[in-house]
């Protein structure tokens, strides 16, 4: 399946993944594409699932849709070198992700029956967000990882904007989904679900249920 992408899209989701890279180098992302856009559902080391698509400019008169997942990595280098040209997305090697609790990229979150839509504005997230993480700073600073952890998990499981766990709205902001500015963001719910979504992506939790409790990692 070749696809072709426009250059300023090529590069932000190359510096979508990039980011997460760096958190964790081995990280996979499962790809979903249609004849109008490429998607990439990622889940780093917030307990959180992320979902990012850009549209794409041409794709091949045969191309079906594809869902495959592969490393991270792989993804990234594939988009800086031949995304606008043209790349084949099933050379791409697959990558192995275990079983475990959602979110997961195993359990993708619904794609209909979302309800209660909540409106805001980037911007107005941003206040909550920072007070959280100077808490994290200061409540953190010399301990060892465990105990970080710990209280990462505390703070970043505290209701926030719409009843949205607050690592929804960390990871987002850390992903530069939620800015200083004036765009529009909502969440909405679909039974243990919840997703924020933004002008640059969505992030989805799991939000009940015996694995909804996560291991937050500290992420720097």
């Amino acid at each position: 399946m070749n696809i072709r992408l426009g250059e300023p899209e090529a590069a932000v989701l190359e510096g979508f993944a990039r980011r997460q890279l760096t958190w964790d180098s081995d990280q996979a992302a499962r790809v979903v594409t249609t004849a109008k856009a490429l998607g990439v559902f990622t889940a780093p080391p917030l307990g959180v699932l992320v979902f990012f698509a850009v549209p794409v400019a041409e794709s091949s008169e045969d191309a079906t849709a594809l869902d495959v997942v592969v490393p991270l990595e792989a993804l990234a280098d594939r988009l800086r070198d031949d995304a606008v040209a043209g790349m084949d997305l099933t050379t791409l090697p697959t990558a192995f992700v275990p079983p475990g609790g959602a979110p997961s990229l195993h359990h993708l979150p619904p794609t209909e029956g979302w309800q209660m839509p909540i409106h805001g504005l980037a911007g107005d997230l941003l206040p909550s967000i920072d007070e959280a993480t100077q808490e994290f700073n200061a409540r953190s600073h010399g301990l060892p990882p465990r105990s970080q952890e710990s209280i990462a998990n505390e703070i970043w499981d505290r209701q926030g904007f719409a009843g949205l766990p607050m690592r929804a709205l960390h990871a987002a902001h850390r992903l530069g989904m939620v800015s200083n500015d004036r765009s529009k963001v909502a969440a909405a719910t679909c039974g243990p679900w919840k997703r924020l979504s933004t002008a640059r992506g969505q992030v989805f939790v799991y939000t009940q249920g015996p694995s909804a409790r996560l291991s937050l990692h500290v992420v720097r």
